[in-house]
This record gives C-alpha cells, sequence and structure tokens, in this order.
C-alpha cells in the first residue's frame, strides 16, 4: 500500500486529482522514482515516448532545437505537474526535449500503465482532458503573447502569472513579494529574449515604481499598473 505522503503527491497533480485512494495506490506501486541532477536531459525530441513522468520537485525545461541550433524554450515546468502524456496517447516520438533545469525528484509511469489508468477509471478521463485544455491554454497564451507584447509587457504578465501560480496571498493592489526562481538567463529564454533585453526590462519597470529587486526577490509594487502595461 501507498503511504499518504505518496498519494498527496499525485492527487496534487490536475491529472490524478479525482482518483480513489485505491487507484493511486495502483499507480505508486506501479512507478518508480528518480531524481536527476541540474543540467541533466531526461529525454531529447524524438526520443520513444513510454513513460508518464510526474513531477515532484525542482524544475524542468521543455524545448526545442530549431534548424540553426537555438534552443527555443516551450515552458519551464514546475511541480505539480505531468510531462510526456501526448507521446503515451499516439505512440509517437516525443516531440520536445525536457532537461532538468534544476535538480528534479520525478515519478516515471510506463506506458502500459498510463492506458490501462485511462481504461479504468473515467476521473482519469477528466483529469486528463483538463491537463489537455489547460496545455492548450497556455501555448495559446504564450503565442499570443510573443506576437503582441514588447519584452516589457511580457516580463510583467509572467511576474502576474507567476503570483498565481506560487499561490502569494495578495491584498488590494500589492504590494508582493516573489522568488524568480531561476537565474536571469533563464527568464530571458523562457519569455523569448535575451538576457540583455530582459535587463533592460527589469529597470525599465523598475523605473517606472512597479517592481523591486532584491537578489532572487522580486516585489511587485503595483498591480493594476502592472496588469494595465499588459493590456
Amino acid at each position: 500500500m501507498a503511504t499518504d505522503d505518496a498519494r498527496a503527491q499525485l492527487r496534487r497533480v490536475p491529472l490524478f486529482a479525482g482518483l480513489s485512494d485505491e487507484a493511486l495506490d495502483k499507480l505508486v506501486e506501479g512507478s518508480r522514482v528518480r531524481t536527476w541532477p541540474a543540467g541533466q536531459v531526461i529525454w531529447s525530441e524524438g526520443d520513444p515516448g513510454d513513460a508518464l513522468l510526474i513531477l515532484i520537485s525542482g524544475q524542468l525545461r521543455v524545448s526545442r532545437i530549431e534548424a540553426d541550433g537555438r534552443e527555443s524554450v516551450l515552458s519551464v515546468v514546475e511541480p505539480p505537474a505531468v510531462i510526456g502524456e501526448l507521446a503515451l496517447l499516439d505512440s509517437q516520438p516525443r516531440d520536445a526535449t525536457v532537461v532538468a533545469q534544476r535538480e528534479v525528484t520525478v515519478r516515471l509511469l510506463p506506458r502500459q500503465t498510463f492506458r490501462e489508468l485511462l481504461a479504468k477509471e473515467p476521473a482519469a478521463i477528466y483529469g486528463l482532458l483538463k491537463t489537455l485544455a489547460m496545455m492548450v491554454r497556455s501555448s495559446n497564451e504564450r503565442y499570443s503573447r510573443m506576437i503582441a507584447l514588447d519584452v516589457p509587457a511580457r516580463l510583467a504578465a509572467w511576474l502576474l502569472d507567476r503570483t498565481r501560480r506560487i499561490d502569494v496571498n495578495t491584498v488590494g493592489n500589492g504590494p508582493v513579494t516573489i522568488p524568480l526562481g531561476r537565474s536571469q538567463g533563464e527568464l530571458a529564454a523562457e519569455i523569448g529574449a535575451t538576457r540583455s533585453t530582459l535587463n533592460r526590462a527589469l529597470k525599465e519597470l523598475e523605473r517606472s515604481g512597479l517592481i523591486e529587486l532584491e537578489g532572487d526577490d522580486v516585489t511587485l509594487l503595483d498591480l493594476e499598473r502592472l496588469n494595465r502595461r499588459v493590456e
């Protein structure tokens, strides 16, 4: 039988949130936990999709390598989350490279176990549909921002998103302090900018009285004005 901690880890993931303890126990028993250091390539674009990756702790970077050799960052994933469901559904190769941006602990769920779950648990089907819908919405929003917004506005949008993603309590219009959780170079790649352009955007928002920087922390001073910067 799975431990309460193992069940709780899975239940925090939207895909598994509606499952019974018995179903979660089977997932725990049918999977294995791995830890990888920062910089480790988990899989590369074109690899076979043989397992679902459940992120327990750390940070993953999902990217593609363009024809000119540049890395195009599609997303940075933090727990609770799953990665790799598409290849398990259609049996196609991985469509992106996944790298541990920070040390990660993951649970790997084999393809067969995942498919058996979908066949037996209606709640898992609903969780999968919800997960895929979130993925599509996120991709559409990212694309829209890349097309319509300049770098300072993309940065403002990212900061506002992060307050929601890490469940920071906000009162009225702020201020609220959040950790960046990545280097400026990593953040630049995440929002589709160069490091120098990101640095200028940070300074612009700071000069405008919208944020304050101190080490890895950034304080959002005026949420309403930051939201207007994104519109």
